[in-house]
Order: structure tokens, then sequence, then C-alpha cells
């Protein structure tokens, strides 16, 4: 919207008062909830608060320092998953270095996102000014998040309710619909801005940082309040909490005034001389100490000129990520890549392709180089870069032997279908299903052909738009989508009857093998249409001395026991369309390879089952695919 001149300059006054009032503001609380804590306070003898403070034992000084140095160290790692969050490649160190600095100043000095904004800038050289702002306002708004959840789980365990239940049940609604919302649709839009939610093991580390965090905050706190009082940490933890929540939404320094009237007002039973000398012992080590420290490092920072200089490259044993189309897979369906925006994953270990989706970074079938066990080390490390976790998805058995060396939990996820060419016959028992089904198709006078100039693109989109219609949305990421650039690159076989287009089917190809993809055909196609066009591309691969091609994978069949991982193969069977899908397979005689699919823990195994599942049944927006692939050899003799 365009604003008259006149307009913006009447409107600039009006920001400049806004932007100081929010600066001044804070002060001016802290200086009002002073003046109540004054009045409350009144008649307080500062003699009988420093003698409090002097019948503190020194071990419990050492104990608070200790428990500050605990409570900042979980503190730092904020900032490391901060810049994973945002795709900054920083050393763990120099982050939490940062980190612990910028956090050491911003709660002493109050507006805590633009002094973290500033110390952030000024100590990482390659990060800009936008960059720590974000970083900064990430830290912010996760930790008062993830503080919130904290409260009101303590306090639900409190005989005294603390915090109305109203309030208690709204945030942890809350938290539970953006976790939801961070597993299936990880985007949130306030107005015109776009916000990327943080992954679940983000979610994860925030809220179990942010609990250490207090904990030792509050124990340093406990430690060194007055021998006299009678008071048990499970009653000070709560008060602590939300006293720490008061003081950081009142953005005032130090939190100075909102802190201390809350605790106060929380523990009446408790003499407030006593109280006020805990606070002062605690704002010595756990304010006033790591903000002198970090004031002075920054200082020495400040006195050196501020160079923008990149970050220091990854070393060559580390990992990093590769374009798909600098290589060519052993494994046909390694095409799919192309589709699902995925890459090769290289390392000195091994090379293999990996797909990024909400909460996971996969390694999609064996490795084109190496194997998985001396993999497992450096996915781990690739996914914990980017706050997500690691899986194996559609590995063969032997690759999921090594995985098990190397303490994965593996399951078996699917059964691949493959038949041998020069082998296969329509002769025999075996393919009596396939023979009727040919005949059904050739009676109705359904014509296979293999198309070898431009593909009939908009009736091949016809048809899938009917089939959509009839099965639903077609499903991605390991499943290939009708999309011009991304199909050229197949082997296509149309059927037809006279003129008109009833199906296709398409082949991901390599040298040692092919692999079906897209199967689309039209409701009304005559019985055996699929199994014809099959049949075809089965017949060229022996004719060209092809030594397999693969049918694609099937959910693999459940068995009778029970166990979560019996029933995590039960439902990927039933949504998968598994007996469809068999059935189908079963009429070429193929043979059956299992396939499995391994990450570190059984819990990041559902974790990856899960977010895999929604990757498919939702797929994201078609891109179109314009990269040829080149070169890359498959390590099945390694």
């Amino acid at each position: 919207m365009n604003i008259p001149s006149a307009g913006r300059a009447m409107a600039r006054p009006g920001r400049r008062i806004i932007g100081a009032a929010r600066l001044v503001w804070p002060l001016i609380l802290g200086g009002i909830c002073c003046v109540i804590l004054m009045r409350q306070l009144d008649g307080l003898n500062i003699a009988t608060v420093t003698h409090s403070l002097a019948q503190v034992p020194p071990l419990h000084w050492l104990g608070a320092i200790l428990c500050t140095c605990l409570s900042f160290l979980a503190v730092a790692r904020y900032d490391v998953i901060a810049l994973r969050h945002f795709g900054l490649s920083r050393a763990q160190g120099r982050a939490m270095y940062t980190g612990a600095i910028a956090i050491a100043l911003g709660q002493t000095l109050g507006a805590g996102p633009l002094v973290g904004s500033f110390v952030r800038w000024r100590l990482m050289p390659d990060l800009s000014i936008a960059q720590a702002a974000r970083v900064s306002a990430f830290v912010a708004l996760t930790f008062l998040g993830a503080l919130a959840v904290v409260i009101s789980v303590c306090v639900m365990f409190q005989p005294v309710r603390l915090v109305p239940d109203l309030v208690v049940w709204a945030i942890l609604g809350a938290a539970l619909f953006l976790i939801g919302r961070a597993m299936i649709t990880p985007t949130l839009r306030l107005r015109n801005l776009l916000i990327q939610l943080p992954t679940l093991p983000a979610i994860a580390a925030i809220l179990a940082y942010c609990l250490l965090d207090t904990v030792f905050a509050a124990l340093a706190l406990h430690l060194l309040m007055p021998a006299t009082l009678d008071l048990s940490f499970a009653t000070l933890l709560p008060v602590f909490l939300i006293a720490l929540g008061a003081a950081i939404l009142s953005g005032t320094p130090g939190g100075v005034g909102p802190f201390e009237l809350s605790m106060i007002a929380l523990l009446p039973a408790v003499p407030a001389p006593e109280v006020m000398a805990g606070i002062l012992g605690f704002r010595a080590i756990y304010y006033a100490l790591p903000a002198l420290l970090a004031g002075v490092t920054l200082l020495i920072n400040l006195t050196g000129k501020r160079t923008t200089q990149p970050h220091a490259a990854q070393p060559e044993q580390q990992t990093f990520l590769g374009d798909i189309s600098k290589f060519t897979p052993g494994r046909a369906e390694l095409g799919v890549l192309a589709q699902s925006q995925g890459t090769m994953f290289r390392h000195h270990n091994g090379t293999c392709g990996v797909l990024r989706t909400t909460q996971t970074l996969t390694m999609l079938f064996d490795p084109c180089i190496g194997t998985l066990d001396k993999l497992c080390a450096p996915l781990q490390t690739a996914a914990r870069a980017q706050n997500r976790v690691p899986c194996a998805y559609k590995i063969s058995a032997r690759q999921a032997a090594l995985a098990r060396t190397a303490a994965w939990s593996v399951i078996h996820i699917a059964d691949e279908a493959f038949v041998d060419p020069n082998r296969h016959s329509l002769t025999g028992p075996p393919y009596r299903q396939l023979r009727r089904k040919l005949r059904h198709a050739q009676k109705a006078g359904v014509e296979p052909v293999r198309v070898r100039g431009p593909l009939p693109f908009g009736e091949m989109q016809r048809v899938s738009l009917l089939w959509e219609a009839r099965h639903g949305i077609a499903r991605g990421l390991t499943m290939g989508r009708l999309e011009k650039g991304y199909v050229a690159r197949q082997r296509v076989y149309c059927a037809y009857i006279g003129a008109r287009l009833l199906g296709f089917v398409s082949f991901h190809t390599s040298e040692p093998e092919w692999c079906l993809d897209l199967i689309r055909v039209v409701p009304d196609a005559p019985d055996g249409t699929t199994h014809l066009l099959v049949q075809s591309a089965i017949s060229d691969a022996a004719m060209l001395a092809i030594p397999r091609v693969s049918l694609a994978a099937a959910p693999a069949r459940p068995s009778e026991a029970k166990s979560v991982k019996n029933t995590v193969r039960k439902q990927v069977f039933t949504r998968g369309g598994g007996p469809g899908l068999r059935q189908f397979k079963s009429c070429f005689a193929p043979r059956w390879a299992p396939l499995y699919m391994a990450a570190p823990t059984n819990l990041h195994l559902v974790s990856a089952i899960a977010d895999l599942s929604l990757a498919v049944h939702r797929p994201t927006q078609l891109v179109a695919t314009t990269t040829p692939p080149q070169t890359c050899q498959h390590a099945q003799n390694s």
C-alpha cells in the first residue's frame, strides 16, 4: 500500500515515539516495582540482610558458582540449536562461547534480544547483523516458550496452585498444537511473516536445556538462602520459575523489581529479609559475575577492528552434501532424488543418496560407495547439524546387519520384487495369473508402445488426473509423480486402443537395472493393461541384456508377534496398500528381497517412520526437474 509523503512524514515521529517508549518502558516498570518493593520492605534492616548473607557457608557459595557454570553451559546450547535452525554452520564451541556472553550481558542489561544481537554480530565476524538478530530472536522466543511449558508442568505437581489451571492448560495446549504443527506443517504465517518452526529434535533439546538451565539456576539461589530458612527446593523451584518469567517479560535490567516482588509475593510465609538476602547473593553470583566476565571479554573484542570473513571450511574428514546431478547411481531407483530435491551425501567413508524431510535426514537405499556401518556416525553428525533425526530407508539385509553392528535399531519395512529378464518366462504355473491378465488386455485391443520421441505429455496429464480422481493425490518423496522434466529422464511405455491413451508406466534406468516408477491408467482401462505394459518392458530388458528389472517395493507383511515393531509394520502394510501391491507384483513371479529401515534408537525409528509417512502422503509442491545425471558406481562389490 502506498502512503503519501506527508503521511509518511507524520508517521515517522509516531514510530520514533513508539520505539523510544519500548526502550523506556522497562525502566519505568522497574522503577515502579522497586518503589512497591521498598514499601513492602519498609523498615528492612540492611545489617540483618548482610548478617544473613554472612551465614551462608563457603561451600554453598562454591556450589552456587558451580550451578551457575552448569546453567550457563546449558543456556549456551541455545545458540547451537539456533544456528543449525537457520542453516548457519559454525563450530559448536564458538557458538556456545558467543551465546553464553550474549546471554550473560543481555539478562543483566535488559533488552536481551537487542544486546544479544550486537554481541553475536561482534563476536562472530562472519555473521551479518540480520542473521545475528534472527538468532537472538529465536533464542529469546524459544526460551520463553520452553519456560512457560516447564512452569506449567512444574506447578501441576504442587499442592497449592500458583498459576490458574486455565492458564496451565492453555499453555500446554498451545505447546502441543505447535509441536503437532512442527511435525505436519512446519511453517507458521503471521500476517506477512513466514516462520519456520523448529524440528522435533530441536524442540526436545530446547525443552531439555531450558529445564537444566532453570533447575541449576534455582539450585544456585537455594544454596544462597540463609540456613535459618526452612525452605525446600521443591517449594522454591516453581516460585523461582514464575519470578524468572515475570522478570524476563518485564524487560527490566536484570529483571530487578518484578523478580523480587514475585518471589516475596509467592513466599508469604517466608520472612522477606531472608528472601532478599538470598536474592542479593544470587544476583552477585548468577548475574553480576557472568556479566563482568562477559563484559571484559566483549571490551577486549571491541578494541580490535571487526573484520568480515567467511567461517572456516569444514575439514576434509567432515561431511558435506553434493548435488545429485554429479552422480548416476548403479541403483536406478535413486533417480527419484531428482524430484524429491535429494542430494548425494559425501564423506571419506562413502557416498549415498539422502533426502531431507521435516524431521529426518534419510539415507535412501544402500550406499553408492562404502557400507552403512562406516556411514552411521557421519550421518548422525550431518543430521545433528540440521536438528534432524538420521535414518536409513529401504536398505538391503546386508546393510541392515552392518547397521546393527553400529548399534542402530532396525526394522523390516518392505520387500522388493525383482525379476531376471533373461530367465523370465510366461510358461508354467507361476505365470498363470499373468497369462490370464495379458489375454484380457490383448483381447480388448490394448497395444503397448515404448515412447521413443517426444512424450505425449498432455495426454499423460489427462490420464494422471483421472487416476488421481479415483485413487487420491499421488504420493511423493520416494515415489515418483508426473512432471515433464522428471519423466523425460525415464523409459516410458504407453497403452493405446486406437489413438486413445489408456495409461502409461515409467522406469528408472541404469546400466545394471531398470526400476518401475510411475503407473497411471484410466479407470475404464481393460483388465490387464498395466500387466501388459510391464511385461513389454521386461521383454525389452531381456533383448538389451539388462540383468535385473525391479518392480519396486511393497510393504512387508506383518507377523502375528505382539511387539511395537510389528504394530508399526501393520500400520505401514495397511496404509501403504500392501495387499494390492503384493498381488500385482506376484503375477510376474518375482524374487522378493527384504528391505529394512534403520535409525540410532527405537524412538528415532518410530519418529522417522512417522515423518517419512507424512512426507509420502503429503508431498511438497512439484519442482521442475532439469539436471541430467552423470557418473557414480554402486558399491555392490565393495
